[in-house]
């Protein structure tokens, strides 16, 4: 039975789907600012750098190829506005050893028209200001401000800012801007994904367990009472990542384990969206 906790309002479209197998350690999601209706994913480390346009049913459009990029550790993606229109963000940032020193922001303007798109990413270097930390959860606010929260794999969970403007090329250390935990997390309350409302007024930060909404008060979170959503009944392998859309949309994936394959399902979290 699904769970829809607290003041969210939160219900599935449907039921999950499968993912194509190409996108079996699907890491992140988000959804387009510049086509409506398409969602773009990619796997995580050890895969080609590429992003991949999907429908709705996750059927792929399109791979986009980003030359130059590296992906070590890709885990989570964003769409925001930019001086493009509409750029789309990778973080590679996952750090299972917790032994990085080295992370990548990468960002390619939304290329609109998917089949034959290569897109050459801008690089943006940045390393962290207190040693290494797995984090796989990033999200991008009006004015291209962006965010990472580390997982509380092995410290407590922080959010960390990358100080605008954005500078290519450049190592930029981020900054520490607030723990949202007290320690370390147990694993099924490690998050694993992150994204924003277009207009930055709402984050939701996900786990393997449930999925949390946040009011943002000056690059703060602030927890919204009762905004906490068990996905539990979602019956999902792996849940990694969420894409909040622009009507209270929220997409979730979830990687692959064994012989269950990489899913994706849909909710429809009005009630939270109309409380901003």
């Amino acid at each position: 039975r699904w769970n829809a906790a607290g003041i969210t309002g939160c219900e599935p479209v449907g039921l999950a789907v499968a993912l194509p197998e190409i996108l079996r350690e699907s890491s992140g999601v988000a959804w387009s600012r510049a086509v409506e209706g398409i969602l773009f994913s990619h796997n995580d480390g050890g895969h080609p750098p590429s992003i991949y346009a999907l429908d709705p049913d996750g059927s792929i459009r399109a791979e986009i190829p980003l030359p130059r990029a590296r992906n070590r550790d890709w885990e989570d993606m964003a769409t925001a506005e930019c001086q493009a229109g509409s750029c789309i963000y990778v973080a590679d940032i996952g750090d299972n050893g917790v032994v990085r020193d080295d992370l990548v922001l990468y960002r390619i303007p939304d290329p609109g028209v998917y089949e034959g798109a290569r897109e050459e990413p801008d690089v943006f270097p940045m390393a962290l200001p207190n040693g290494p930390r797995d984090m796989e959860a990033m999200f991008v606010l009006p004015g291209e401000e962006v965010f990472f929260v580390s997982k509380g794999r092995s410290h407590p969970v922080t959010l960390y800012r990358y100080p605008p403007p954005l500078r290519e090329g450049e190592t930029v250390t981020l900054q520490a801007i607030q723990d949202l935990s007290d320690a370390r997390m147990p694993i099924h309350r490690q998050v694993t994904g992150a994204d924003a409302a277009a207009d930055g007024t709402l984050v939701a930060l996900r786990s393997y367990e449930a999925l949390s909404f946040f009011e943002v008060d000056a690059g703060r979170l602030v927890p919204i009472p009762e905004g906490r959503v068990d996905l539990g009944t979602l019956g999902e392998a792996q849940g990694e990542a969420v894409a909040l859309g622009a009507r209270g949309e929220v997409m979730l994936t979830s990687e692959g384990i064994l012989n269950r394959p990489a899913s994706m399902v849909e909710l429809r979290c009005h009630a939270v969206f109309l409380q901003k």
